[in-house]
C-alpha cells in the first residue's frame, strides 16, 4: 500500500543526495534562519 509519509521521506533523501555533510549543514542552518526571520515578521505584524 502506499504510504505518504514513507514517499515524503524517500523524496527528501533523494533531493539531498550527494550533498556533502557540510553543504547540507549549510543549508539547514539557512533554512532555519529563514523560518525564525518569517516568525519574527509574523509575530511583529
Amino acid at each position: 500500500m502506499f504510504s505518504m509519509k514513507e514517499r515524503a521521506k524517500w523524496d527528501a533523501w533523494k533531493a539531498v543526495e550527494g550533498k556533502s555533510t557540510d553543504e547540507a549543514m549549510s543549508d539547514y542552518i539557512t533554512k532555519v534562519k529563514q523560518l525564525l526571520e518569517a516568525e519574527a515578521s509574523s509575530a511583529s505584524a
